[in-house]
């Protein structure tokens, strides 16, 4: 396998590396004929995200003819390749990756202004195919949005809430703290906020129903799209009654 990252797209590919790293420890790489695959998944399975960069991406891509490989290892380790993102842009001309199967090694070379190579050689492990089980296409509701609109939601709820619920309509979407026990309602703080269809880039409601879930992950991931998104994409989330 080789390939080759030029010019500004270095830094892109520094971008993909630094927002994975905030979902997971572990990175997987799968070289594909449409791209090269970069993917991760928390310790609780909850969360997965990849980037799949096509031929196009790289001034050089290629793979031997049925390729069969996968891997994955530390990411802590392949941000030390892309540690400083305004460095890349300013003195990192190309990125060549290169894989050794008999020594177990995907090598990293920066090749960087006044001729000066750095190289890193990181050990992998092999590793199963890792694919998200969830297909969004049959969720009856499909929402996007720019991350601001979520963000500045969710700041609304107390750091120590565990749980919202979030109802829908034609119209509208009602996001509120969960109280597990009908009993308590009347003693706990209730913070309820509407948001309208207007305030959302996309706004498909199929099903009128209502979810509960772990606010903590879903402020991080918001946090995370509005900060590490590194090609400033909305957000975009679903569920069906089935969720």
């Amino acid at each position: 396998m080789q390939c080759v990252v030029t010019g500004g797209n270095v830094k892109v590919l520094g971008k993909a590396l630094h927002s994975l790293s905030r979902i997971g420890d572990e990175l997987y790489v799968e070289p594909q004929e449409d791209g090269l695959a970069l993917r991760s998944v928390n310790s609780s399975r909850s969360a997965y995200a990849c980037f799949l960069f096509a031929p196009l991406f790289f001034s050089r891509y290629s793979i031997p003819s049925g390729l069969n490989f996968r891997c994955k290892m530390a990411i802590k380790s392949v941000l030390t390749v892309f540690r400083s993102l305004a460095t890349l842009e300013k003195t990192v001309e190309k990125c060549h990756i290169s894989l050794d199967e008999q020594k177990d090694r995907l090598t990293f070379t920066l090749h960087c202004k006044h001729g000066l190579l750095k190289t890193h050689n990181l050990s992998y492990q092999d590793s199963e195919s890792l694919e998200a089980v969830f297909d969004k296409d049959n969720c009856a509701n499909v929402f996007r949005a720019q991350p601001r609109v979520l963000v500045d939601t969710v700041v609304h709820f107390t750091t120590s809430l565990e749980e919202v619920t979030v109802t829908v309509s034609d119209e509208r979407m009602w996001v509120r703290n969960h109280v597990e026990d009908d009993a308590e309602r009347s003693k706990a703080m209730l913070t309820e906020l509407c948001l309208a269809a207007d305030e959302f880039d996309h706004f498909a409601v199929k099903s009128h129903n209502s979810i509960t879930f772990c606010l903590k992950e879903f402020r991080v991931r918001q946090i995370r799209e509005r900060n590490c998104n590194p090609f400033g994409e909305r957000t975009e989330f679903c569920f069906s009654p089935e969720t």
